[in-house]
């Protein structure tokens, strides 16, 4: 009989799980604002992986020849930055990473819907570009809504499960950002989804921890995304503190696929690390602006596009004492200081885009305080403050939804960028204008 009741509750959950894929999916894919600037070429080089084994565009298809990377002020190189010459031949000069992990989808899109990046001649075929990006963006992101949903009923009930696993994606960067094209940022946010999931079920289930499964989530989190050597420091210094005697397994699965991507890597570009990896791309004259703009700049900040993390961590400081694994609370939190720290000094370079793109690798890491903050609120006394507190978090959470709904329903917000306002790089206190509000009110005048 309990055999049979847990087949049930399994079946439950199963389906559960595919309505919040379904859910997810259908909103992403309505969803009819497409981005496609730094990933132009990502999935041609999918397909030039899977179909003739090759890194080099250039070999199979007709791509413009690079000019000097990042020379966007020359209208004849707006599309091409995103390539770069390697070892005479030319090739995408975004981590590949991205496109690797994508084959199996691009490959199965390809072979269901006879769509293709490239055109018969050979030259892309920009629309099949953009909509192969998307529907393995959207995919990728649904999925992932699903692996929230998985984390989040380790510790909640089920329906405030799905009130964090969908208010994580369609309250974020992953509705206005992540799902709108086939950026670098979707498999890091996926890889670290599966991270955090992983070491709760460790922390919460007692499950055996498994070295050689974190590590290579680690290492492809770098390889998919430079700002991956975050979690490298913080899940290692992680793995020292709480599972020393697998550290050992550990740094040696690391180490192999650090020696693999680096071998890649000089294959492909005849070094061991590749241009948009190397610290020179960074500008430390920015890194006060940053600190202060990745959350409060009216077209940057965390906080003005996803005020729920707000409460989040309001949560995780509340009820810090009732925190069931506080080891988890602080490496998510170390997590996102890293990665504070990092994209600091990149914040007036946040490219053509909607919102604090930035911050996206950080959104699994507020999903496992979101989990971890509510389950610590709910075991705590005080039921009056909670009512206050659920009411807060419901109306912050319906402004993170729309304002991200903003973002994924209107091109006005993301053709902001290109504004004369945009362009003078307003100061982080002036909202005269801000990105959210392109397209429901006049720019200031010059």
């Amino acid at each position: 009989m309990a055999e049979s009741s847990a087949r049930v509750d399994r079946a439950r959950i199963f389906r559960l799980h595919i309505i919040v894929f379904l859910i997810s999916l259908g909103v992403f894919l309505a969803a009819p604002v497409i981005e496609v600037s730094d990933s132009r070429y990502a999935v041609m080089l999918s397909e030039s992986m899977w179909r003739h084994g090759t890194p080099y565009l250039d070999e199979h298809y007709i791509v413009p020849t690079p000019g000097p990377h990042g020379d966007r002020g020359d209208p004849n190189e707006q599309n091409k930055y995103q390539l770069v010459k390697a070892r005479g031949h030319v090739t995408y000069f975004f981590p590949h990473g991205t496109s690797m992990l994508s084959m199996p989808l691009v490959a199965a899109i390809n072979a269901t819907t006879g769509v293709s990046a490239a055109r018969p001649d050979g030259h892309l075929n920009l629309d099949g570009e953009l909509r192969i990006g998307r529907w393995v963006a959207s995919v990728l992101m649904a999925a992932v809504t699903c692996v929230f949903l998985a984390t989040a009923m380790m510790m909640l009930p089920v329906s405030w499960s799905v009130v964090v696993a969908l208010g994580a994606s369609l309250g974020s960067q992953i509705l206005s950002t992540a799902s709108r094209g086939l950026w670098s940022h979707d498999w890091e946010i996926f890889l670290y989804g599966l991270m955090a999931y992983a070491l709760l079920s460790v922390e919460h289930r007692s499950a055996r921890f498994r070295p050689v499964w974190i590590a290579t989530l680690v290492a492809w989190a770098y390889f998919v995304r430079p700002t991956g050597v975050v979690a490298i420091v913080a899940v290692s210094v992680y793995v020292f503190w709480r599972y020393r005697k697998d550290l050992i397994a550990y740094a040696a699965t690391l180490a192999l696929w650090g020696a693999a991507f680096a071998g890649y890597w000089w294959w492909v570009f005849a070094t061991i690390l590749p241009p948009y990896y190397v610290a020179a791309r960074m500008h430390l004259e920015n890194f006060v602006a940053g600190l202060v703009g990745n959350f409060i700049d009216p077209a940057r900040g965390l906080f003005v596009y996803v005020p729920s993390a707000i409460f989040v961590l309001y949560l995780v400081v509340r009820y810090r004492r009732q925190l069931a694994h506080p080891q988890l609370a602080l490496l998510a939190l170390a997590q996102i200081a890293g990665l504070e720290l990092v994209i600091s000094n990149f914040f007036w370079a946040s490219g053509y885009c909607y919102g604090p793109r930035y911050f996206a690798d950080a959104l699994p890491w507020f999903a496992l305080l979101a989990i971890l903050g509510l389950d610590a609120m709910r075991r705590a006394p005080a039921p009056s403050s909670h009512r206050m507190e659920i009411a807060a978090a419901i109306v912050l959470l319906a402004v993170s939804i729309g304002l991200n709904a903003r973002g994924a329903w209107s091109y006005a917000p993301l053709d902001w960028n290109l504004s004369a306002y945009a362009q003078s790089n307003p100061g982080i206190f002036d909202w005269r204008y801000p990105q959210f509000m392109a397209g429901l009110m006049r720019p200031p005048p010059n």
